[in-house]
């Protein structure tokens, strides 16, 4: 009996937020916009591949096939850098250990740009996509907690333009893929309100296996 309640209550308080003002900004009314966008970001990534899962993928496919000394030779590397991350950890020591797995995954994304050259731009121009459609999506909705990490992706897209103009082709797809990965879990980073949307996506994107 107790269920059915709790399952009629939270079916009640969807269906009110759902009848709300589409300018409000009530915390369950900016949950199902949130939802709706992080759909959209999820759309762009599927299409494009432009995600550390998408780029991982095919930077495995294509060594299947294909000799690149240099591209192999940065995955050696991301695998020395893991097994010191691993060392560290069991000693206890989780700074340097975090150092290590973030050079691993900047290896790795070496290893990417060696074989997909333009990988940078293809993410970057993929997260403006999503942030254009995004943001028609939500019209004239004030939705302040999604704006504010919008807002935070095209800081992120800014810099990441100006390491790319700088030839720091690793540091571009580096903050690209980051502000994929926040679109691509908006609904978890305001749910959990987390403070460090940066720490929360790279944390993410580098426990994908390569």
């Amino acid at each position: 009996m107790r269920k059915h309640m709790t399952a009629a209550v939270a079916a009640a308080l969807v269906v009110a937020a759902c009848n709300q003002d589409p300018t409000g900004v009530s915390g369950a009314n900016e949950l199902i916009l949130a939802q709706n966008a992080q759909l959209i970001a999820q759309d762009v990534a599927a299409s494009t591949g432009a995600t550390c899962e998408g780029w991982w993928a095919r930077l495995r496919d294509t060594l299947r096939t294909t000799d690149d000394p240099e591209a192999r030779a940065f995955l050696d590397q991301a695998a020395a850098y893991r097994d010191s991350a691993h060392t560290a950890w069991d000693a206890g020591d989780t700074t340097a250990a975090r150092g290590y797995r973030r050079l691993a995954f900047r290896s790795v994304l070496a290893a990417v740009i060696e074989l997909f050259p333009n990988a940078p731009e293809r993410t970057g121009l993929a997260v403006d996509q999503a942030l254009v459609r995004i943001e028609r999506f939500l019209g004239g909705r004030d939705a302040p907690r999604i704006r504010l990490i919008l807002a935070h992706v095209k800081d992120l897209r800014a810099e990441a333009d100006r390491a790319l103009a700088a030839g720091d082709k690793v540091t571009a797809l580096a903050l690209n893929l980051r502000g994929m990965q926040i679109l691509h879990r908006l609904v978890e980073h305001i749910r959990e309100a987390h403070r460090d949307h940066d720490a929360v996506a790279d944390g993410e994107m580098q426990a994908v296996g390569y």
